[in-house]
This record gives structure tokens, C-alpha cells and sequence, in this order.
């Protein structure tokens, strides 16, 4: 992604003649769409403002989208810096919003025709966010006149500079990192939509089969494994590693006293210890502009295991008998079994099947209400499964014997899907229905006597 440097503050400024200009196709003394004759020019550039580190950067292209009260008069691209857009437009006070970072290839961007300020910018399947930016200001234009703004953008995303997790058993498949609530999206008028979104990053285990990072990670700042997410919807924000040894997930979750904020770089470094579970340190830099933070944080098992921070730190059970899968243990389907040398961890399937949740606005908050009033068993910990969860109820559904419902509620690391038992293969199927079912899963260590 192209980036420069911004003249900064935002300030009008005068074209230079290296400049370059960009209109919009039309003659600006045309009749507009309402009979009115465009008299006036309103010029929107970004500029280079040198090479002095603290200086903020563009992100490129640049969207930017010009209202008169509600509605859009135009919708033009600042392609990279030098451009300048010269927009056609009657006398009058205008408010002019730029988002930075948002491409066509990535965002599919509302027009000047169905733009308002709420519109959202929806990433299109299999994009990530970027370096997102935005900018707003005010502009009164006089008949025959020109104004010239240039645009002081400011980051909306934090970044996920680095990841690594250290000491992980060689047994270990898979490895990743979640962070929720997050904002999902970003509007033409830079504010942020759709709260409660969570975002799950994959790592790579290392040579040493030990060590799981960012994928290609390089060096300090912006690299190839670096992760662009928007900021947190609601404080305080958790911090989860989820390690999967045996087909089974286990999570530890943390959750962070201190804000995380976009305009911060992030740095997750975590030890895993298996007599004690997860020790995770963490550093926040703010890039130049905003100052700079620092955080640290120890997150093992006396903390949570589990995204509603039920599960005890200590074994839970103490027996000489390890169930089998397809066993019933305390009134629970035994899902899976990972048999240690002094311990079993085993996924326990609850008998419990919970309605009538609210799915249509905050899910994790339904979700949650609705886990802490299941009181099968001595068992604690209780939890939405996991897809490779779900999957296990889907092989296991005849088994189980009593899946009544059409649809079951699964998290697949990134959002809230559904299976049907009845259907010919495992795998999510269209929509949440206020039908959909939540059947808990938790997992407990039993003592080996």
C-alpha cells in the first residue's frame, strides 16, 4: 500500500506546479441535476510534507465524498499524492469526509448516488482491513470562487505487530490468538459500525516446533505478518490463545485492564507452561503522534480458560476411571478425551439445550446470560462450541441420541455460525434462527489417582 507523508495540520494550501490535478469529467458550468449551474470549484488534495519521522502518513487511495446537509454531491478518488481533485459545485457550505486505505480490490464503497455519512465500507469476502484513515472538514464555497482543503487524516485501525507464543507442546496442530469486541466496519463519515465483532489470528509454528508466530513476520513496524484491525467497541477488551492439541481447543483468556485504541502498535509475547498454562506479556507503542503506552499482563490458569472464565485453575475431578468418548460422565456426553500421563482433559457435551436467545443484536451477551444458568453436574466452564466442537456432536449425533433441535449454535473463531444434525455433511448452514439452539460443551481435567 502506497504511503506518504501529510502536510500537516489540516490547513488550506496553494497548488504548486508540480501538482497535478483530477476532476471529476464535468463542466463546472453545467446545469447539475437540479437545474442549478455549477459556479464554483472546491480543490481537495493531500500532500507530502517531508521525511521527518513524527510526521503522519497517507494511506492510498484516498475516498473522499463531498455532502451538502444529507446528501452527496460527489464521490471522487485521490488515486496518490500530488493528485488533486477539482469538484464542481454551487456556492454554499459543504462538508467534505476522506477514508484512506480503502481500495475498490478490498472495500465495496458506497457511490455519490446511495452515499450518507452512516454508509458503511464492507470488506469484500476474503479481505482484510488495511491502514485505514479518515479526515473531515468544512468548506464554503462563493459564486465564481475556489477552495482549497488539504486533508489531515488520522488512523482508525490498531496494529497487531507482532505475535509469539513460546514453550508449546510439540503435540500442538494449531495455535491462534482472538481479540474481541472489535468495531466491524468503517463509515464514509469515519465513524465506526457493527460492535461486538471479534477477529482470530492464525499462527505458524517455528523450526524449533515450539514456537508459534505471525505468519512472515519482518522486523519492526508494518511488516508482512503485521494485522490491521479496527479498534475495540467496548472496554475492557479480552485477549485469548487458543491451542489445539488432540482435535481438542483449549482457550486461555484475558482480559485487559489497560485500552487498547486505534493509533497503537501491539505486541503479544506469551511463554506457555503446562503445569501452570499460559504466562502472556504484552507492550502497546503508540505511533509518534499519539504518545506512547506500555502494558504488561500475566495470563495462566488462575486467570481463565474459556471465554466465560469459569474453568477453576486446578483439576476439577480426581479419579482412577477416565471415561471414553460416547460415555456419559455427571449426565454429559463425553465428546473427546486427551488422555495425559498424570491427567485426562475431557470435552463434556451438556444435556442441557438452551432457547430462545437473542440473536439479532449482541450474541456473546446472550450467549453468556444464557451459559451462567447451566447447572449440570459439578462442572463449570461452560461454553459455545468450538467448530471442531460442533463437528464432533455432528459425527457423534446418533450417538448422542437426543439433538432435537434443526439447528445447533457453533463459533467458528471469527463469528457465530450454525449446523443442522439432519444434514448430509458437516458444515455451517445460512443464517441464525431464533430457533437455533446453544447445547454447552465444557472442558474438565480429571486427576489420574
Amino acid at each position: 500500500m502506497n504511503r506518504k507523508h501529510l502536510f500537516w495540520p489540516l490547513a488550506a494550501v496553494l497548488l504548486t506546479a508540480c501538482e497535478k490535478g483530477l476532476d471529476d469529467g464535468g463542466d463546472y458550468m453545467s446545469p447539475t441535476a437540479t437545474g442549478q449551474v455549477t459556479n464554483s470549484v472546491l480543490q481537495v488534495q493531500t500532500r507530502s510534507g517531508g521525511a521527518a519521522a513524527d510526521e503522519a502518513t497517507v494511506a492510498y487511495p484516498v475516498q473522499v465524498y463531498v455532502f451538502q446537509g444529507d446528501e452527496c454531491q460527489a464521490a471522487q478518488t485521490i488515486g496518490d499524492a500530488g493528485q488533486t481533485l477539482n469538484i464542481g459545485l454551487v456556492e454554499g457550505t459543504y462538508s467534505v469526509y476522506a477514508i484512506g486505505g480503502a481500495s475498490t480490490a478490498d472495500y465495496v464503497l458506497p457511490s455519490a448516488d446511495d452515499a450518507t455519512v452512516t454508509s458503511v465500507l464492507t470488506l469484500k469476502d476474503g479481505k482484510a482491513h488495511g491502514d485505514l484513515m479518515a479526515a473531515t472538514a468544512t468548506a464554503t464555497l462563493v459564486d465564481g470562487g475556489t477552495n482549497t482543503v488539504t486533508l489531515g487524516m488520522q488512523r482508525k485501525t490498531m496494529l497487531i505487530q507482532s505475535v509469539s507464543i513460546k514453550q508449546v507442546p510439540t503435540a500442538a496442530t494449531a495455535v491462534s490468538v482472538t481479540i474481541a469486541p472489535l468495531w466491524e466496519a468503517l463509515c464514509v463519515g469515519g465513524s465506526f459500525a457493527t460492535a461486538g465483532s471479534s477477529t482470530t489470528i492464525a499462527l505458524t509454528k517455528q523450526s524449533d516446533n515450539r514456537t508459534w508466530t505471525l505468519p512472515s513476520h519482518q522486523g519492526e513496524g508494518p511488516g508482512v505478518g503485521s494485522v490491521f484491525l479496527l479498534p475495540p467497541s467496548s472496554q475492557p477488551v479480552s485477549v485469548s490463545v487458543n491451542i489445539t492439541v488432540g482435535g481438542v481447543t483449549k482457550t486461555y483468556t484475558y482480559s485487559c485492564s489497560d485500552q487498547l485504541e486505534a493509533g497503537y502498535r501491539i505486541n503479544i509475547d506469551g511463554t506457555y507452561t503446562e503445569a501452570v498454562g499460559v504466562n502472556l506479556t504484552g507492550t502497546i507503542t503508540g505511533a509518534t503522534w499519539l504518545g506512547e503506552r506500555t502494558i504488561s499482563f500475566e495470563f495462566d490458569e488462575d486467570g481463565t480458560n474459556g471465554t466465560n472464565g469459569n474453568n477453576p485453575s486446578e483439576p476439577n475431578n480426581s479419579s482412577s476411571d477416565i471415561p471414553a468418548v460416547g460415555d456419559t460422565y455427571q449426565g454429559c456426553y463425553v465428546l473427546a478425551v486427551n488422555d495425559a500421563d498424570d491427567y485426562a482433559e475431557v470435552t463434556l457435551l451438556s444435556p442441557t439445550e438452551l432457547t430462545g436467545i437473542d440473536y439479532s443484536s449482541n450474541i456473546q451477551t446472550s450467549t453468556d446470560a444464557a451459559l451462567s444458568t447451566v447447572t449440570d453436574g459439578d462442572i463449570s466452564g461452560w461454553e459455545v462450541p468450538t467448530t471442531a466442537e460442533a463437528q464432533l456432536m455432528y459425527n457423534a449425533r446418533e450417538a448422542i441420541g437426543n439433538l432435537t433441535a434443526n439447528s445447533y449454535l457453533y463459533h467458528n473463531g471469527t463469528g457465530y455460525r450454525a449446523f443442522a444434525p439432519s444434514a448430509e455433511a458437516f458444515g455451517p448452514i445460512n443464517g441464525l434462527k431464533t430457533s437455533t439452539v446453544l447445547r454447552p460443551v465444557a472442558t474438565i481435567t480429571i486427576n489420574k489417582d
